[in-house]
């Protein structure tokens, strides 16, 4: 999990270490790479819902299981930031683009009288992984919670499929902050004398937030022990995404003076801002800690997934793919569950 957390930080390090003269570069830089990351969670908080079965069936059928994976912001969508930043992209995201990792624990029981199943899920991220983390220097955190419901269309018979309509509804949140190991950064900006602000050995950042709406239609045929499936999604929803560098500032009120440079602290918060308006510069979240930019997306994403489960008596194992005609972005997924 430590190599997909860093790998996930490379683009916004890039960012961090390479605008140093206009917090305006740094905004542009950042808002394309969390832009699209907005967009690709509004599917990754889907991990969980779409079992292999179209619908498990009425009660007592019941599972529950254990969904790992990842969905990817496009390597397109990369390049375009990665050349706004004059920085080669990492061969590592270059086949299939930034991956931002999902688990979920997920359970479903089969309805009463009319065909359909309801499902629960949810996450956090547990001590073990949040130590192991804290042991290279990152501090990370992830909760998914999660509900939905199917409802069976058409039966499973001798030639005819599952074919189930389902909707869910999702809240996905997540942090991480990862020393950069850079320089200090120095921002610069004029309005009537030369001010600047420096960021002292910084970390980055990065903390995200989902609520979304999923709707399904979901096809799956057990052959032997074997059950493709296919479906289409369609989430709706709003997705943030917020980061920046994590440091104590400095502030220098005439760049000629250095002995000016003063500890920034609550006090100067607000002289700071109005200085930033005032030189036109974008005014980003300051506190005596650091300072953010955000990104919001609300756009809908229609996506295909599909796959195969192997089906061994009780025990299943799900092997599923994403992807999203509109981005050609890509996820997927493996679930391994106890299903009666």
């Amino acid at each position: 999990m430590k190599r997909i957390v860093l790998i996930c930080m490379m683009a916004l390090a890039a960012a961090g270490a390479w605008a140093q003269d206009s917090l305006t570069a740094f905004k542009a830089g950042f808002e394309s790479f969390a832009a699209d990351m907005a967009a690709t969670l509004s599917y990754n908080a889907t991990i969980g819902n779409d079992w292999s079965d179209a619908y498990i069936g009425q009660l007592p059928r019941f599972g529950v299981g254990l969904a790992v994976g990842f969905t990817a912001v496009p390597a397109e969508s990369l390049k375009a930031f990665f050349n706004s930043i004059d920085e080669t992209m990492p061969t590592e995201l270059e086949k299939i683009g930034l991956p931002i990792p999902a688990a979920a624990l997920s359970a479903k029981i089969g309805g009463i009288i009319l065909p359909f199943d309801l499902g629960v899920k949810a996450m956090v991220l547990p001590p073990e992984a949040t130590g192991a983390l804290s042991a290279q220097g990152i501090a990370a955190d992830y909760k998914l919670f999660g509900g939905n419901v199917r409802v069976g269309l058409i039966k499973e018979g001798l030639l005819l499929p599952d074919l189930s309509f389902g909707a869910g509804y999702n809240r996905l949140m997540g942090s991480v902050n990862v020393p950069l190991d850079i320089p200090d950064q120095s921002y610069t900006f004029t309005a009537g004398t030369n001010r600047s602000l420096r960021v002292s050995d910084p970390d980055l950042q990065l903390d995200w937030t989902t609520d979304s709406f999923d709707f399904t239609l979901q096809v799956s045929k057990k052959v032997l022990f074997l059950r493709p499936f296919a479906g289409l999604g369609y989430s709706m929803g709003t997705s943030t995404v917020g980061g920046g560098l994590a440091a104590k500032m400095y502030y220098d009120n005439d760049t000629s003076s250095l002995g000016d440079e003063v500890l920034v602290t609550s006090a100067e918060v607000a002289a700071i801002k109005q200085a930033l308006a005032d030189a036109g510069q974008p005014v980003p979240e300051i506190s005596a800690d650091g300072f953010l930019f955000s990104a919001t997306n609300a756009d809908p994403v229609l996506r295909l997934y599909g796959g195969l489960s192997l089906n061994l008596f009780f025990l299943n194992l799900d092997l599923q793919g994403i992807y999203v005609p509109k981005t050609k972005g890509l996820g997927a997924n493996a679930m391994i569950r106890v299903q009666l």
